[in-house]
């Protein structure tokens, strides 16, 4: 049963096996928990979960989608008027992302710029622009937090070979519009955590070295909410050990 004063937690990215975690993690902790996709309905785990438990909330949302957005604010709005934690996991893939590699501007020789630049919007831009959207929100949550899941591959230090560069620039950009956010945040009062997953699993068959997902997801919560104000903005994985930019 949600405690009285359970945390509100907002999780976009609710299509992907990450994002459900995230907001099976939320739910099993007591949050009163929002769960945003591009299409809830068509997430049958969602479905096995809001009957699990009944104050699941669904909402339609695609981040990288200005009108999905625009139709989502009514919604949460009708929903509550405060979130104390938001969670912006990896984006479900849009067209973009299913397009070969060639056509993502993954490496030098097919490189366009078409590609790098969509990938920009859809990973790093899309998720800065969802907090301003909803900082309203964040402003009068109690103590609110945002968690930015993000990849080491976006660290330049731990960037040592060629190729995927689409998808390291895109995580970079995001590495350094978290940064700023962050310092942007704290006159609001509210803490940024900039977090890494890992390697997890997403099936059981999966490789014995990548981590149980529901262990990295409940580690990426656990580590946002040990955050001091002191150290908005800091990257950390999912065991709080802090990664190199």
């Amino acid at each position: 049963m949600m405690a009285p004063s359970a945390r509100r937690t907002l999780v976009t990215g609710a299509g992907r096996p990450l994002g459900v975690e995230l907001v099976r993690q939320s739910l099993l902790r007591g949050d009163k928990v929002y769960a945003a996709a591009r299409n809830p309905a068509r997430v049958p785990v969602l479905a096995d979960l809001r009957a699990e438990f009944p104050g699941l909330e669904l909402i339609a949302l695609d981040p990288a989608d200005a009108a999905s957005v625009a139709e989502a604010i009514p919604v949460l709005e009708s929903l509550t008027g405060a979130l104390d934690l938001l969670v912006i996991a990896p984006a479900e893939p849009g067209a973009h992302d299913r397009a070969s590699d060639a056509a993502r501007d993954e490496a030098l020789p097919t490189m366009s710029g078409t590609g790098l630049v969509e990938h920009y919007r859809r990973h790093a831009v899309a998720p800065v622009l969802l907090v301003r959207t909803l900082l309203p929100w964040l402003v009068a949550g109690d103590g609110a937090r945002v968690l930015m899941i993000s990849s080491w591959l976006g660290s330049l230090a731990g960037k040592t070979q060629g190729g995927d560069y689409a998808t390291c620039a895109s995580a970079a950009a995001l590495h350094m519009l978290t940064r700023a956010l962050a310092n942007d945040l704290t006159e609001q009062h509210i803490t940024v955590c900039l977090g890494n997953p890992g390697n997890f699993a997403t099936t059981p068959n999966d490789p014995a070295f990548r981590i149980p997902i529901d262990e990295a997801a409940l580690g990426l919560l656990v580590q946002s909410d040990r955050l001091s104000r002191e150290r908005t903005g800091t990257f950390v994985d999912w065991t709080g050990a802090e990664r190199a930019w």
